[in-house]
């Protein structure tokens, strides 16, 4: 029998119904805590981790003189595709367009400047991309096509006109989805489409000089009268309005990038049997761009 020491001492039997309490509620804790509310409480952390992480570098515009590019519009399209990112779904999107703010930021906390605790920013725990979306304009022209049509009526100085002019611009941005990893692309998209422009203008008179000059010589009536319908085939009135709807460039792009942002969600983080629909209106748009050559 070993004998009592300051490095193995000997139970006394009052400790060892103790000893067995804790182990029983040690081990009752850790099955309540594998089973119960903390395991609830992590999930949506976990549901977090598994969304794939995507960024957005600035774009690129192959599109010569164009007008509207200009000042920080890479940048622009870049948050906003970010953005539509978000709203499709399933992903996670890193910030990397203004990263400069989030090193800043890492900086006070690590110079002291800023109140150390946990709301404070810490510096090598920035979440990786592994899927880098990559952005292309790749045409923008307007006026690619143009329709008026008009037509008007009247009888006796009494009628209106109307006229009507529409316009087509033409949009086409490239997105291209690369492993972050690998270096490979994994996904693409060509997005294609056109904005319309419309413009009408109404006009609308009244002109008493033919009907005057009917009663005229067609009614008998003496000089006093005469002089009274002359004067009143002075009287005219003209009433005109105009109205113009133009699809502003950025939202024709911006209708371009939602396009864009769902393809990525559906290949990163599929849902249902979204693919099959990318698919085959690619495929359509394929057909419409390859009819628009009279291939030899």
């Amino acid at each position: 029998m070993t004998k009592p020491s300051p490095f193995n001492p000997q139970p006394s039997p009052q400790r060892r119904p103790q000893r067995w309490r804790s182990g029983l509620t040690l081990s009752l804790a850790l099955a309540l805590g594998s089973a119960g509310v903390p395991a609830l409480a992590q999930a949506p952390a976990s549901q977090a981790r598994t969304q794939p992480t995507v960024s957005v570098p600035e774009f690129r515009n192959t599109v010569n003189q164009s007008w509207w590019w200009s000042g920080p519009v890479a940048d622009d399209l870049s948050a906003a595709l970010a953005n539509e990112l978000q709203a499709a779904g399933g992903l996670q999107v890193v910030e990397r367009s203004n990263l400069k703010a989030v090193l800043s930021e890492q900086e006070l906390a690590e110079l002291g400047i800023v109140r150390q605790g946990p709301s404070a920013a810490q510096s090598g725990q920035m979440t990786g991309a592994r899927f880098i979306v990559l952005g292309t304009v790749s045409a923008y022209e307007s006026n690619v096509a143009s329709k008026t049509s008009g037509g008007g009526m009247s009888i006796l100085g009494i009628g209106g006109r109307s006229e009507q002019a529409e316009t087509t611009d033409y949009v086409a941005i490239d997105v291209r989805v690369v492993d972050s990893t690998t270096g490979e692309v994994v996904g693409f998209r060509t997005v294609e489409g056109t904005a319309t422009s419309t413009a009408e203008s109404r006009q609308q008179g009244v002109n008493l000089l033919p009907a005057a000059g009917l009663t005229i010589f067609g009614v008998p009536m003496s000089r006093g009268g005469q002089a009274l319908v002359g004067a009143a085939g002075t009287f005219r009135y003209d009433k005109s309005s105009s109205e113009t709807q133009r699809t502003p460039v950025g939202k024709a792009l911006r209708a371009a990038l939602v396009d864009a942002s769902d393809y990525v969600s559906c290949l990163l983080a599929p849902q249902g049997n979204c693919m099959e629909r990318f698919e085959a209106q690619d495929q359509r748009r394929r057909q419409r761009t390859r009819s628009v050559l009279d291939l030899d």
